[in-house]
C-alpha cells in the first residue's frame, strides 16, 4: 500500500475550510489532511506530525502570523516539508513574494485537490 500524502490546511476562513474539508474527503484513499482553525492548533500539530504539503492563505487575518511568517515558522521546524499560498486573486509580486519566502507555489482559491496527482506533480 502507497503512503498517503499528509497535507495541512491554514485557512481562516470558515466557509473556504469547508470547500477544502469536502474536496479532501474525496481523497482519503490518498490523502491525511488537517484543516486547522487557527495558526497555534497548527504549529502544535506540526512539532508531533510530519506534513508533506502544507497549503497556506497568504492573507491570514486576525492571527498573530501572515502567511509568509507561519511559511517560515513551519520551515524551522520542518524543511521537507512543501509549502503552497493560496490567495482569492493572485496581485502583482504575490508569486515572486512567496517564492522568496520558501514557498513552492502560490494559487489562486479554491485549490483543485479533485485533481490532487496533477496539483501535486506541479508543486514537487
Amino acid at each position: 500500500m502507497e503512503k498517503k500524502i499528509v497535507i495541512a490546511v491554514f485557512e481562516n476562513d470558515s466557509l473556504n475550510r469547508f470547500i477544502y474539508q469536502r474536496m479532501l474527503d474525496l481523497q482519503k484513499e490518498k490523502v491525511t489532511s488537517y484543516i486547522f482553525t487557527s495558526v497555534e492548533e497548527g504549529l502544535e500539530m506540526a512539532k508531533n506530525e510530519s506534513f508533506d504539503v502544507v497549503f497556506i492563505d497568504l492573507h491570514l487575518r486576525g492571527e498573530q502570523y501572515s502567511g509568509i511568517e507561519l511559511a517560515k515558522t513551519l520551515k524551522a521546524i520542518s524543511d521537507n516539508t512543501v509549502m503552497v499560498g493560496m490567495t482569492t486573486l493572485i496581485q502583482k509580486g504575490d508569486v515572486e513574494r512567496t517564492t522568496e519566502a520558501g514557498f513552492a507555489a502560490c494559487h489562486e482559491k479554491p485549490l483543485p485537490f479533485f485533481d490532487l496527482d496533477k496539483l501535486l506533480a506541479g508543486i514537487r
